[in-house]
């Protein structure tokens, strides 16, 4: 699965994601909603009336009678107070389709930067795998210049704790990239039985081996054995029987073209929550108009029928009105709605401006990252060289015996610790980039697509 792929799964995988699809849908009801106060409404009536009139002075006499009534009413105009509402439903439904896109941001943002940590236990792993094959190589070269009577002893013991060493760093890493991929597949919500691959990513481009082949064997400690050569004294060699890691080899970066003005224009413009933000300044508006429009009457029409019946006639009337209701006011109460109302539109507009302010200084932070780690990049790339030749020369010497056990293994060490390092960097180039992307509200485009484009 490419990270797209990923990403695409965790999208619709992703229950919260659910959850807030059915906050869209309620609050679309919404408007509906509100939009039914002008709908018309529709009433139904049934009586039975017995009378029984038993008295002295007249005869006695009883009346039954049955009726039923049938009752439509609809608003003309209420003067706006019911458009506010509609307004203020279409505002509100705005406002939880953009928390639904930061929701979606956070979701992208969290399966990405656990894809690339994959990447990294598997670049790190290949480390570890080629250090157990140079400490065996390295083993086996001292024993034999021991028994040569070239080495010393605790040459020999050294050796042997290096490669139980490396062996243990072996098994962390191999660890490492499990939790790595159990947290990936636990972002993305992935719960199935087929095996779970990944590929390299246009700037996590390493030449690994087959990662595949890697993630089923990573509960295996084992290593292939490496290939012994021996010189024409009959002494193991290790610079010609190792395979040099291709952790640099053909790497290339491809910088973001973008400036850090264009990314914080881009992020005003894309953001949700600051998008959000501004929806909740209108939604307040449009509050405080239907408190303020409380003081208008509404214009009502009614149709009513009725029919009623009883032992010796009959009466079927259809009586058709309109008039203006203007209902209960209480203008105390409403003055302080108003007050209200016009704290809560003055804390939305705060807000928005706090949420200008938050992006405008995270999209220049991740901005500053992202580009120190570019420059960081090439430098540790040539670190990575160097060290590689240092350990080359510092095997030869001591192949030769013109340096000694302890000089070797700084060597090697710090040919080990340059490729984790640039692996380590490459890494936190990858979670800065992401990270500016999402500052810069970098999702889904309006079709639902994830945008790979500036």
């Amino acid at each position: 699965m490419t990270i797209d792929d990923c990403v695409q799964y965790a999208l619709e995988h992703n229950p919260n994601l659910k959850v807030s699809e059915e906050r869209i849908e309620a609050a679309r009801a919404g408007i509906g909603k509100a939009r039914a106060n002008y709908a018309p409404k529709f009433s139904v009536g049934f009586n039975l009336y017995h009378k029984n009139n038993q008295a002295t002075q007249v005869v006695h006499t009883t009346d039954n009678s049955l009726g039923v009534t049938a009752k439509v009413s609809e608003t003309i105009w209420d003067f706006g107070r019911t458009t506010a509402k509609i307004k203020m439903a279409k505002y509100d439904t705005q406002a939880a389709e953009y928390d639904y896109g930061y929701e979606t941001l956070e979701v992208i943002y969290l399966v990405r930067t656990n894809y690339y940590k994959v990447l990294s236990a598997l670049a790190d792993l290949n480390i570890f795998e080629q250090n157990v094959r140079i400490q065996t190589l390295n083993y086996e070269r001292t024993k034999a210049m021991f028994d040569e009577g070239l080495k010393s002893k605790i040459d020999v013991v050294n050796a042997e704790v290096n490669l139980s060493e490396a062996k243990i760093k072996l098994v962390e890493g191999q660890n490492a990239l499990l939790n790595y991929l159990i947290d990936l597949q636990d972002s993305m919500f992935y719960q199935e039985k087929k095996p779970f691959i990944v590929t390299n990513t246009e700037n996590f481009n390493f030449l690994q081996a087959d990662y595949k082949k890697k993630i089923e064997e990573s509960n295996d400690t084992k290593v292939p054995a490496p290939v012994i050569k021996k010189n024409v004294d009959g002494l193991v060699l290790i610079s010609s029987g190792i395979e040099h890691n291709d952790i640099i080899q053909d790497y290339k970066l491809n910088p973001l073209k973008i400036t850090k003005q264009q990314a914080v224009d881009k992020a005003l413009e894309l953001r949700p929550d600051f998008l959000s933000d501004k929806m909740l300044v209108k939604v307040q508006e449009e509050s405080l108009k239907a408190i303020k429009r409380q003081y208008a009457p509404s214009i009502n029409a009614d149709l009513s029928w009725s029919y009623t019946k009883n032992e010796h006639s009959y009466s079927s009337p259809l009586q058709v009105g309109a008039g203006i209701d203007l209902g209960s006011v209480n203008p105390y109460g409403i003055h302080y709605q108003i007050k209200e109302g016009e704290n809560l539109l003055n804390i939305a507009k705060h807000n928005v401006n706090i949420s200008k302010s938050t992006i405008y200084w995270d999209v220049q932070d991740n901005y500053i990252n992202m580009r120190m780690m570019e420059r960081q990049i090439p430098l540790m790339n040539t670190k990575v060289k160097a060290t590689l030749e240092n350990f080359e020369l510092a095997d030869g010497r001591y192949s030769v015996g013109l340096n000694n056990y302890v000089e070797l293994q700084d060597a090697l060490k710090n040919y080990n610790q340059a490729q984790l390092n640039f692996v380590e960097s490459v890494l936190k180039y990858n979670i800065a980039r992401e990270a500016l992307l999402r500052s810069m509200g970098m999702g889904l485009d309006k079709d639902g697509h994830l945008m790979t484009e500036l």
